[in-house]
């Protein structure tokens, strides 16, 4: 028990390390009901996974309407 409980610690120590450490960045845009969101992606994340997400968060946020999502 104590074993598993120490390797238990041991990942969860290692994972919030990665995730601290990692690169992120910030994009900022505004939903079309007309709120501002600020939204964290890691580094390396592909714009047409950052586009998926924020039209899912349009979407849930603006009654169903899903967007067209561009960027500049």
């Amino acid at each position: 028990m104590k074993k598993k409980f120490l390797l238990g610690a041991m990942f969860s120590i290692m994972t919030l390390s990665i995730m601290s450490f990692a690169e992120k960045f910030m994009a900022v845009w505004t939903s079309t009901c007309g709120v501002k969101h600020y939204t964290t992606f890691n580094e390396g994340t592909s714009q047409s996974l950052m586009a998926w997400h924020i039209a899912n968060i349009n979407e849930k946020e603006c009654n169903g309407v899903r967007p067209t999502v561009t960027f500049n």
